[in-house]
């Protein structure tokens, strides 16, 4: 496949990037910054939602971003004058549209770009078409499905999939055409530089003295976090020694949902909600933790994991997510999603000397260096916008329709 010389003009457009927002605003704004390195001229456009936490920062990457009014905040991120200044960047300076994300006005505003200035569309799904994500709030999703969802999906020349499993749900509404398989990417942090215990038990001093039991992600529904309370309830008599954090931004107020439970089954003194954590924080409790966990309901990829596995902390999750490399590579439990699976796991894991769990969390580090690394996740996207732009043999990460 010939590569062409010169740079090519990608705009990613995703509804948000701010910090507290969730896993779009990192995976796409590190995605884009990486593609910087491989000979790709990356745009992002986006609006800015202020009261969810500063924009995500990068670098290379030429943003668009327009602060969201009142109207786009209660009418998912209606605006027609981002829509104007998107359709002007296409008609004078891009290549290809990457939109990321479903279900909001500015993923219809990339396929009304890409459609007036004839420019190809590709649609990161980013697990907003998994069942479990579908059936959530179905009643609000419907309408919008057959006014416009239906028909941005229709336009797209290609997908892009996280994961086997993402792409499969993709199949299964229909869609011919071909997906890119490609994972989301992790930062590798330098273990030798990172903070120690006291910069979150200097916030919270009942961690003290305790073995960390980390969960960081949404506070979501989807998350089963519900579940978690339960099997923890059942567990902590056993394991005196360990506590519970919950860490991450809650965007629905469904963690006052999580700390009446709590109450009710009387595990204050077990568990700890954080909030949203970042910076020497949110690495103090990575690379402190000693057991990392995801109990969710669904997702595509399950960025979370990942981070867990580059701090060398081995993880739960369940069926759910596409981590079947847990159980492959030995740095952790992939489970069904069951209470009692949860239940079988923690006990395994909590109970194993801390020489095993560590050696289990050099195993996933070194996995997530081998296959998730930005450099080579931005190798395959250019080689995916050069075969929609240029033609030739598909990549190898591409999936191409058989009936």
């Amino acid at each position: 496949m010939e590569i062409v010389s010169q740079s090519l003009n990608i705009c990613h457009v995703v509804a948000n990037i701010n910090e507290h927002s969730g896993g779009p605003a990192y995976s796409v704004t590190n995605l884009a910054q990486a593609l910087s390195e491989q000979g790709i001229s990356p745009h992002l456009f986006t609006l800015d939602y202020q009261e969810h936490g500063k924009p995500v920062a990068t670098k290379n990457v030429h943003i668009h971003s327009y602060t969201a009014t009142k109207l786009a905040k209660y009418l998912r991120g209606f605006q027609p004058s981002a829509s104007r200044a998107l359709h002007q960047l296409a008609a004078t300076e891009l290549d290809l549209i990457h939109n990321h994300g479903l279900w909001m006005f500015p993923n219809v505003y990339a396929r009304q770009a890409a459609i007036r200035n004839n420019l190809p569309l590709l649609i990161s799904p980013r697990g907003m078409l998994e069942p479990w994500s579908l059936q959530n709030s179905w009643y609000k999703k419907l309408p919008a499905w057959f006014l416009y969802e239906q028909q941005n999906l229709q336009k797209a020349i290609a997908f892009h999939a996280t994961s086997k499993e993402e792409a499969e749900s993709i199949r299964q509404l229909n869609f011919r055409q071909p997906i890119a398989v490609i994972p989301n990417g992790v930062i590798i942090p330098n273990l030798d530089t990172q903070p120690d215990r006291k910069v979150l038990v200097s916030l919270f001093p009942q961690l003290t003295a305790k073995k960390w039991l980390l969960f960081l992600s949404r506070i979501h529904p989807k998350k089963g976090l519900d579940n978690l309370l339960f099997v923890w309830k059942t567990l902590i008599k056993q394991f005196p020694d360990w506590h519970l954090i919950i860490a991450g931004p809650d965007l629905i107020g469904y963690q006052s949902k999580l700390e009446e439970l709590t109450a009710t089954l009387q595990l204050q003194p077990q568990v700890t909600f954080t909030g949203m954590l970042s910076g020497e924080q949110k690495a103090s409790a990575l690379f402190n933790a000693d057991l990392f966990i995801l109990p969710t309901h669904s997702e595509n990829f399950g960025l979370a994991i990942a981070e867990s596995l580059a701090y060398g902390v081995p993880a739960i999750t369940t069926k759910g997510t596409p981590w079947q490399d847990l159980e492959t590579y030995g740095c952790g439990w992939w489970v069904e999603n069951s209470q009692q699976a949860l239940i079988n796991a923690l006990k395994e894991a909590m109970d194993m000397p801390l020489s095993k769990r560590q050696a289990m969390g050099i195993q996933g580090r070194n996995l997530v260096q081998g296959k998730y690394s930005w450099e080579a996740i931005a190798k395959d996207m250019t080689s995916v916008y050069h075969w929609i732009l240029g033609g030739g043999e598909s990549p190898s990460c591409v999936q191409l329709y058989s009936p």
